[in-house]
């Protein structure tokens, strides 16, 4: 049984499934992944919001229970994904004077302090602080800005919200699973770290992870996150449209929506059929395959035109350069790269995770963009430096990781 040092297990709890993923992280920040658990969460979750908390602890549990027999570990605590239409995010900026000739780290705690000191009404509390760029005196684009000369110091930050309620429950159902709570990031900017090329997120990208309950959008410029919202809608939507329209159990709306829809009607064949189950009996019916996609593909666009339209409102889309990225389990949809690139009139690619050769064994599965959010947390809290590890020094990341840990607690 491997130690519990170097550990990270994500946990993404979302509307069709909750996923745990173990990884194991090298003192070079190398992620391998030792052990995964995916279970059923048909009725815990609606849109990213936790209405069945028993419900929710019951999924976790048995996804924890899989992940910890093929690692071979105890879990005990758990860094968590989170997701909703709750969730709102905002760009602050900081300022203050250098006490001393150099930029020390006390210069930076106080900066940083300072852009994400906001007004937040009683019911909000901030998740995550995203750090941009930093400013010196007049030079900008600045990274780490410790040991520079200079009277000024700026930076710019994201600030990530949600509601206080929801993120309670949440926790308290992780926390009734028997586990500990290490740290929460929201959902769009974990799949960013998982699927998005660093030229990306420099010319200017958006992120749009469509999941089950939700539809994720995170805006990257010139490298740091500058947008992020949550649509209500994703893929649940789809397949409940289907269920309806043919009369079928969702169950076999989501086995046919996944191996037969298509999100383009003209694209597919006026001929073709399936044979499917009609709910209530054991009686089984012919449909086209073109009537299927004519009754999903309608949503599908409504998705991602609401996606637009708070681009349209919110971003103003001559941020976003090079392209457009899909993601998340809706994303696997046959045709929707297709009607995206008509929808938005830019380049549109699917991201799927980046998993390194160290974790062969995991390797085909977790590269499905299904697993994004989950592969993103790891990556995300083993480069922000969350993890203590023994040969550790005493750098900018990791007071960084420490100063974060303080807001959330």
């Amino acid at each position: 049984m491997p130690k519990n040092d170097n550990i990270i297990v994500a946990l993404d709890v979302g509307t069709k499934k909750v996923t745990t993923l173990v990884a194991k992280i090298e003192s070079d920040r190398k992620v391998q992944f030792i052990g995964k658990g995916v279970a059923r969460n048909d009725n815990g979750i609606i849109a990213g919001n936790v209405v069945n908390m028993e419900a929710t602890t019951r999924s976790i549990q048995e996804s924890i229970a899989e992940a910890e027999k093929i690692a071979d570990i105890h879990i005990k605590s758990v860094y968590i994904g989170l997701s909703g239409d709750h969730v709102a995010s905002m760009n602050s900026h900081g300022v203050v004077t250098v006490r001393g000739r150099e930029v020390a780290q006390t210069d930076i705690d106080r900066v940083i302090e300072q852009a994400r000191n906001i007004s937040l009404p009683s019911d909000r509390q901030i998740i995550n602080v995203e750090i941009g760029e930093f400013v010196v005196d007049d030079q900008a684009g600045i990274r780490n800005p410790k040991g520079m000369a200079g009277r000024r110091l700026e930076v710019k930050v994201h600030i990530l919200t949600s509601s206080s309620a929801m993120l309670k429950n949440l926790a308290k159902s992780v926390e009734d699973a028997g586990l500990r709570v290490e740290d929460v990031l929201v959902n769009g900017i974990a799949s960013g770290w998982a699927v998005l090329e660093e030229d990306e997120k420099q010319l200017g990208v958006a992120l749009i992870d469509i999941g089950e309950g939700t539809t994720d959008i995170t805006v990257y410029h010139k490298g740091d996150p500058v947008y992020t919202s949550v649509v209500p809608m994703g893929g649940k939507f789809i397949t409940t449209d289907i269920s309806y329209a043919m009369r079928i159990p969702p169950m076999e709306a989501e086995r046919i929506k996944c191996r037969f829809g298509s999100a383009r009607p003209d694209f597919v064949a006026s001929d073709e059929e399936i044979e499917v189950s009609i709910i209530g009996t054991e009686e089984k019916k012919v449909k086209k395959v073109h009537f299927l996609a004519s009754v999903l593909a309608p949503r599908v666009e409504e998705i991602l035109m609401a996606v637009r339209k708070r681009l349209n409102e919110e971003m103003k889309e001559s941020l976003i350069q090079t392209n457009i990225v899909l993601t998340g389990g809706t994303s696997e949809l046959k045709d929707i790269q297709s009607l995206a690139k008509d929808v938005f009139e830019q380049p549109v690619r699917i991201g799927k995770p980046k998993i390194n050769e160290a974790s062969s064994g995991f390797k085909d599965v977790l590269s499905s963009p299904s697993f994004s959010t989950s592969v993103g947390i790891i990556n995300y809290f083993a480069e922000r430096g969350k993890m203590r590890f023994k040969d550790k020094g005493s750098g900018f990341m990791s007071r960084l990781g420490e100063f974060f840990r303080r807001f959330f607690e």
